[in-house]
């Protein structure tokens, strides 16, 4: 049985279980069924099957330059990859030899942020603010959204697939009807550029940005105005925010950033529960395996480290 160590009573007890050198890392994810983990960085992305530590069980490279995001599609067959060469690549790894199955190309500059629809359409964000929206069966582009002024640094659908919530180094959150037309609206600003955000199961917004903060936002009723959804906001760590990930069960949100420390918070109140300090550099990356039972973390120390709690 594994153990929810994401829970408010077990995150004093919350010890390394393993680590791995990786070299520069950019983003972590677990599948969604959590039978994989995706590291990726500068080589390319790496993947854990049923394992870790050591060599992964294969390796996906054919970016020209480094990889900044990854995504799983929900029925775990492809991981979509994109890169500061501009291009989008989809890997097929859902039976026999992974490999490459398509390679997307419409951005003029590098790919920051991605993230797979429910219902598997295909969301991109550009170091342009742009968004782009893909028919993944075709490769073909299927809308373009002015979204920022500046690089669009991450991207969230909601469980529905309806809304889509973006973030940007202008410092502002978007949400986008996807049934609408795509109209949009902003949820709310950060006084810095934001680095991170992390959609809870029942839809509550993290926003992680450089200005030190964690802010959390109501994204129940549909495109409020400005800041009339900010719930929660507090200082988090010293030099800015890097990563964010929720628990499970919505209970705890985990942070990283540029103090080396990974801090684990209570969401309905925004106490600090417990700092990790096994990383020396600034925390990058982070996610939680949708079981509850383990944490990953990618830091600037050119490490993996997995977390669980100490028995």
């Amino acid at each position: 049985m594994q153990i929810a160590f994401l829970a408010p009573d077990n995150a004093m007890r919350i010890r390394p279980l393993g680590s791995i050198a990786f070299g520069w890392i950019s983003r972590l994810r677990w599948s969604p069924s959590g039978a994989m983990l995706a590291i990726a960085g500068g080589e390319g992305v790496a993947v854990y099957r049923g394992g870790f530590g050591g060599a992964a069980d294969f390796n996906l490279r054919g970016h020209s330059a480094p990889v900044k995001d990854i995504a799983f599609h929900p029925g775990e067959q492809l991981i979509a990859s994109c890169s500061a060469d501009t291009h989008i690549k989809l890997w097929k790894i859902d039976a026999g030899t992974p490999g490459e199955a398509a390679t997307l190309t419409g951005h003029p500059g590098s790919v920051e942020a991605l993230a797979w629809q429910p219902g598997g359409g295909l969301a991109s964000g550009g170091a342009d603010g742009s968004i782009r929206l893909w028919d993944a069966a075709s490769g073909k582009l299927a809308g373009l959204l002015a979204a920022h002024t500046s690089e669009v640094t991450a991207l969230a659908f909601d469980r529905s697939g309806r809304w889509l919530f973006s973030s940007s180094r202008d410092g502002s959150l978007r949400r986008w009807d996807m049934l609408a037309n795509h109209a949009s609206g902003i949820v709310g600003r950060h006084d810095d550029w934001v680095r991170d955000i992390a959609l809870s199961r029942a839809g509550i917004l993290a926003s992680a940005s450089k200005d030190m903060s964690i802010c959390l936002w109501d994204t129940a009723s549909p495109l409020p105005k400005e800041h009339e959804s900010e719930m929660r906001r507090w200082t988090a760590h010293a030099g800015g925010v890097d990563a964010l990930a929720w628990s499970p069960d919505g209970a705890l949100l985990v942070s990283g950033g540029r103090d080396s420390c990974l801090r684990i918070w209570e969401a309905a109140t925004g106490r600090e529960l417990a700092a990790l300090t096994e990383h020396r550099r600034p925390v990058l990356a982070l996610d939680t395996h949708p079981a509850g039972g383990l944490l990953a973390s990618g830091s600037g120390d050119n490490r993996v480290v997995l977390w669980a709690v100490a028995l």
